[in-house]
C-alpha cells in the first residue's frame, strides 16, 4: 500500500511540473523563437523615474530577459536607458525625445514614466514593469481588457504576508504607520491596500502625506510622535530616495521599519519583503521580445510577478531589541549583520 502511494504522489507531482511547464511555455514561446527573424532593428528607449538599487535590478533584468530571448543587442535592436532623477518634467522630455527620435517601444519603469507614455504615445508599443497597479494608472480596466499598445508586469505588494510577520514579531501590535505621496495615484493605491489588509486583521493604520522630498523629514518625525508600533513603509519613488530621512525618525523613536523595496533592508529597515524587482525586468523583456517577433501587445495580459524576496537586518534587530525567530529567519533571502 504504501508503495501505492508513493507512486500516486510521484505522479501527481511529475503532472504538476509538466503542468507549470506547459504555462511556461505557452506564456513564452514566443520571446525564446529565435528562429524568427525580426521585420526591423528595434529602436527601445527604457525609461525610469528614479535611480535607487531596485530600479538597477530591475532594469538589469530587462537587459537579461531580452539576451535570454534569444535576441541581440546591434543585430535585433538598439537600446537607449533614461533616467528622469525623480524629476517630473524630465520624464516627459524624455519620452517627447523617444519620439522625436522614432523609437520604436517604450519600456516603463515606474508609474509616473507609464503614465507619461501613455499620454504622449498612444500608437507606440508600451511595455511596464517596477509598477504596482496598471489599472489606476490608467492602462486598461482589468487585465485583460486594457489599452491595445501597452502591456506588462505589476508587482502588487505582500502586505498579508508582512502583517503576519509583523504580528509574530511584536504580538502586541496595534497601530502602523506609513507615508504616501497624495498626489501619486500608485502611492496612494497602495496606502490604501495597506489599510484595507490591516484593517481585515485588526489593526490601524496612521498614514501622513509627504509629496516632495523636503516634506519627507518632518513627516517621518509626526509619524513617530504618533503612538505607533512600527513603521509599516509602503513602496514608492519618493520614499525610496528619501528613506535614509524615515530611518532617522525610525532610530530617534527606536521604531522598527518593515519595508516592500529591497534596498530599504540596507538603509535600516528591520525585514524587507519585496517583490523581485530583477524577476519583474526579466519578465517585462519576455513580453517585449514576443512583441517585437510580432505578436499584439493589446492580446497579452497584464501578468503579476509572483517571486518575493525576504532580507532581514539583523543589525537593526538587534539595536530595538528585537529577537528574529527561526521561523522568520528561515524564509530569509539575505541576511545583514548576521
Amino acid at each position: 500500500m504504501w508503495f501505492v502511494i508513493k507512486q500516486l504522489s510521484l505522479g501527481i507531482f511529475l503532472i504538476i511540473i509538466a503542468s507549470s511547464v506547459l504555462l511556461f511555455t505557452d506564456r513564452h514561446r514566443r520571446a525564446f523563437n529565435s528562429e524568427e527573424n525580426l521585420q526591423k532593428v528595434w529602436k527601445l528607449r527604457i525609461i525610469e523615474f528614479t535611480d535607487v538599487l531596485d530600479v538597477e535590478e530591475c532594469r538589469q533584468g530587462v537587459v537579461d530577459g531580452l539576451r535570454e530571448s534569444g535576441l541581440v543587442e546591434g543585430k535585433d535592436y538598439v537600446m537607449k536607458i533614461q533616467n528622469a532623477q525623480g524629476d517630473m518634467a524630465t520624464v516627459n522630455v524624455m519620452v517627447d525625445s523617444a519620439l522625436s527620435e522614432g523609437a520604436d517601444m517604450l519600456i516603463t519603469l515606474s508609474t509616473p514614466t507609464l503614465q507619461a507614455a501613455l499620454n504622449k504615445a498612444r500608437g507606440m508599443p508600451i511595455i511596464f514593469t517596477y509598477i504596482s497597479d496598471p489599472i489606476s494608472a490608467g492602462a486598461g480596466t482589468s487585465n485583460y481588457d486594457h489599452l491595445p499598445n501597452v502591456t506588462g508586469v505589476y508587482m502588487a505588494s505582500a502586505y498579508g504576508e508582512m502583517l503576519e510577520i509583523i504580528k509574530e514579531l511584536i504580538p502586541e501590535t496595534k497601530a502602523l504607520g506609513t507615508l504616501f505621496v497624495s498626489s501619486e495615484v500608485n502611492s496612494v493605491f497602495q496606502k490604501d491596500m495597506l489599510v484595507e489588509s490591516a484593517r481585515n486583521d485588526g489593526l490601524d493604520v496612521v498614514a501622513i502625506a509627504a509629496d516632495t522630498s523636503a516634506d519627507v523629514p518632518a513627516a517621518a518625525l509626526a509619524l513617530g510622535n504618533s503612538n505607533i508600533n512600527a513603521i509599516c513603509q509602503i513602496p514608492g519613488n519618493l520614499t525610496a530616495s528619501a528613506f535614509p530621512s524615515i530611518a532617522r525618525a525610525a532610530q530617534s523613536y527606536k521604531l522598527p521599519i518593515f519595508a516592500f523595496q529591497s534596498v530599504q533592508a540596507y538603509q535600516g529597515a528591520t525585514l524587507a519583503l519585496a517583490r523581485d524587482y530583477y524577476d519583474a525586468g526579466k519578465d517585462a523583456a519576455f513580453i517585449a521580445a514576443r512583441v517585437m517577433r510580432g505578436e499584439d501587445p493589446g492580446s497579452i495580459p497584464f501578468q503579476p510577478v509572483s517571486s518575493t524576496t525576504v532580507i532581514i537586518n539583523l543589525r537593526s534587530a538587534r539595536a530595538l531589541g528585537l529577537k528574529i525567530p527561526e521561523s522568520i529567519m528561515s524564509q530569509a533571502d539575505e541576511i545583514i549583520g548576521e
